[in-house]
């Protein structure tokens, strides 16, 4: 058992035992203060005789003989209380014996003990006291023949089964709340040695915040291992992505040194695949910084149709020397909150990844549809390129995944995944679907800023 189990334990015991300590303690005073009331009355013959005569005496002589007997009558005192409270030689009594004895004499009626009489337009109680004389050798015995309370009797049973009970149920508590806390100490162990498949699965029965603290874990845990498995798998593809132009550069210097007359040729290769490489390295650096999170600062209110018209203009300009042309349609001006410099780099992405697949001569078209309503703008990209197979759109967005068809064209797979992360990292989604008649759209939702979205 842990530490935390002990605390539990005896936290939870220690409130516990002194609750019961402190109930039964109480008990124990309430039934000695009523035993001590109930000793001072003679319930024996003695006691039943003396009352019985002075009820007698009561309903045939009245009150002047009940008194004289109550001043006369020796060994026993007899007591004569009326119905509120006062006695008749004005004697001081015990207002909680009175109400025990009346509750006693409901219970009872016919005890000889104590007794009603209706005198004089009141109900007299008549009971009997012991004398200091008779008390040490007088036995108290309650109505229908029962023993009155022992005197100083304390209920050390009762209580030695009370704490019992609330060591047993002190145990069970604390083990309740240790045990999901063990299981996750070693879970954090199994993850801190490398096992990112470990999993608690707490049962839904528990419903409590341990439980909820489990699923996080376990959500934590999948995030982790998807997290390692991606970055295992962008380490393959990066070294596979490196290995062929460093045979290129390998093979342009071993021919550079065999045709010495040709080194300008091959110094012409070494430099593009030396482009291409660093190219590849800046867009995996980038790639790295966004899944990291420290992409850039997203406070500022950017106008996505500016922005947007910004990457068509650059685009067009380097679309013409192969015969094609991007066009834009946009109504207005929507605000997104965001970083410019990242969604331009997603955005220029997208369209630069249209251009190099739409046929020569066709057109790329992109539109910005606001919906404000719904609190979102759309941009839609669109080529008439060979398009994706539909089994590979969801692939395209993965670091260094390329259609099927487009693996003839230069590139290395990563705008299309940077763009989406950086997409991600504003509140949207990005998707891609063929279009009708051949080409592929890829289309960008954005969350509108906080009460822009109106065309102005």
């Amino acid at each position: 058992m842990g530490r935390l189990f002990w605390k539990f334990f005896f936290a939870t015991w220690l409130v516990q035992a002194l609750a019961v300590l402190a109930i039964s303690t109480g008990i124990w005073f309430k039934d000695r203060n009523a035993a001590h009331r109930s000793a001072r009355v003679d319930f024996g013959p003695p006691g039943a005789f003396a009352v019985d005569a002075a009820a007698q005496t009561l309903r045939f002589g009245g009150l002047p003989a009940l008194r004289a007997l109550l001043t006369q009558h020796d060994g026993i005192q007899l007591y004569a209380v009326d119905a509120g409270g006062h006695e008749l030689l004005g004697r001081p009594t015990d207002a909680a014996l009175l109400q025990e004895l009346r509750q006693l004499h409901a219970r009872d009626p016919a005890a000889h003990a104590l007794q009603t009489v209706q005198a004089e337009g009141n109900d007299w109680l008549l009971f009997a006291a012991r004398s200091e004389q008779r008390g040490a050798r007088a036995r108290s015995h309650g109505l229908g023949g029962h023993r009155a309370p022992r005197d100083g009797y304390f209920p050390l049973m009762p209580m030695l089964l009370a704490m019992l009970g609330s060591l047993v149920s002190a145990a069970l508590l604390a083990w309740h709340f240790a045990k999901p806390i063990r299981r996750l100490r070693t879970a954090f162990d199994a993850v801190a040695a490398g096992k990112l498949d470990t999993r608690i699965g707490a049962p839904a029965r528990r419903g409590d915040e341990l439980t909820d603290l489990s699923r996080d874990f376990d959500r934590m845990a999948q995030r982790l291992e998807d997290e390692h498995a991606a970055q295992r798998r962008l380490l393959h593809d990066v070294s596979h992505e490196m290995r062929s132009p460093l045979a290129r550069l390998q093979a342009a210097i071993g021919l550079a040194r065999q045709r010495p007359d040709r080194v300008g040729t091959w110094l012409d290769r070494i430099e593009r695949e030396s482009t291409r490489m660093d190219a590849m390295i800046g867009e995996v650096l980038a790639l790295a910084r966004l899944d990291a999170g420290v992409g850039g600062a997203l406070g500022d209110e950017v106008v996505i149709d500016e922005l947007v018209a910004q990457v068509v203009d650059d685009a067009r300009f380097e679309a013409q020397a192969s015969g094609k042309s991007v066009s834009l349609s946009a109504t207005g001006a929507s605000v997104v909150r965001g970083g410019a410099e990242m969604l331009h780099s997603a955005i220029e992405n997208v369209v630069r990844n249209a251009v190099k697949h739409t046929e020569d001569g066709t057109a790329v078209t992109a539109s910005v549809t606001p919906d404000p309503r719904a609190g979102l703008v759309r941009i839609a990209v669109c080529d008439h390129g060979p398009g994706v197979p539909d089994a590979e759109l969801a692939l395209i967005f993965r670091p260094f995944q390329r259609g099927s068809q487009n693996t003839a064209l230069p590139g290395h797979g990563l705008g299309l995944a940077i763009a989406q992360r950086v997409v991600r990292s504003h509140g949207g989604e990005i998707s891609a679907r063929n279009r009708d008649g051949g080409g592929l759209c890829v289309e960008i939702v954005l969350p509108l800023a906080s009460g822009a979205g109106a065309p102005r």
